[in-house]
């Protein structure tokens, strides 16, 4: 009877923090007795929940961080800090990363780190730190098509970085791209983007509609990626161009795409 009793109260136990605990914590050295598995190392500890499997171990200085669902009960420290969410996302070729935290215990504010797939191997790649707000976000333009990244958030509070568990993101591969021009129509000047999947000679070139040229915006070698342009609605000979249609045409390598502008003065 006693034996039964006592699996009942640990099932009720699991069963309540399954529910409260769903975040990852920064633990302070010696908060918990018993229960669950230890992970840590240098001045902090962290417990996972008595039963809990493994999901994922992710390491950041002197500390480890482990997704999933971790003890709470007799948590001390008003530094209680726990990433409550993080993933990504694609948005428009880029990588749009979202995460929220929850802390008793204001932040500097946070840093992106991205690598190749490497665990040793990753790079901060915001250039200034992110406002510490508990729902945050970074958008990353920098990330190629075909392409496979890890991401980790760290939270800087004082001289310590706190680190999120990694996530994976894999873009799917893209082909050369012309895309519309913005804004559009436009007065003074606009902007002209494309895509290469390979280094290779581009040319991009304005055309009034009767199909005279009107401006080489570019003409020579681009690398891979995304390329952003200018073009200020002047001709080669640095004279405005009137009001009207005017096309813009991209050649890379063996393809050719054309889209339509509009010019208003």
């Amino acid at each position: 009877m006693r034996n039964k009793l006592v699996s009942l109260l640990l099932a009720a136990a699991l069963f309540h923090l399954a529910i409260a605990a769903q975040a990852q914590y920064k633990v302070l050295h010696g908060t918990f007795g018993n229960g669950g598995g230890v992970r840590g190392n240098g001045d902090n500890i962290v417990y996972d929940t008595a039963g809990q499997p493994i999901i994922g171990v992710s390491s950041g200085g002197p500390n480890i961080i482990k997704a999933g669902f971790w003890y709470t009960v007799g948590i001390s420290s008003t530094l209680d800090v726990a990433f409550t969410s993080f993933f990504g996302d694609l948005k428009d070729d880029a990588v749009l990363l979202m995460w929220s935290v929850s802390a008793s215990s204001s932040f500097e504010g946070f840093n992106v780190y991205r690598s190749s797939g490497d665990e040793d191997a990753f790079t901060q790649i915001n250039k200034e730190l992110i406002r510490p707000v508990k729902a945050a976000s970074y958008r990353d333009d920098t990330a190629l098509p075909g392409a496979s990244y890890l991401y980790r958030i760290g939270a800087v509070s004082g001289e310590i970085e706190w680190s999120s568990q990694t996530i994976s993101i894999v873009l799917p591969s893209k082909p050369t791209t012309l895309y519309q021009n913005y804004p559009n129509p436009f007065n003074p000047s606009t902007s002209i983007a494309f895509y290469l999947p390979v280094q290779q000679r581009v040319e991009l070139i304005i055309y009034d509609v009767n199909g005279a040229k009107v401006r080489t915006v570019v003409d020579g070698i681009k690398p891979v990626g995304k390329h952003v342009l200018s073009w200020n609605g002047r001709n080669d000979a640095g004279v405005q161009v009137s009001s009207g249609v005017y096309w813009y045409r991209l050649k890379a390598g063996k393809e050719v795409i054309t889209k339509k502008l509009v010019v208003i003065r």
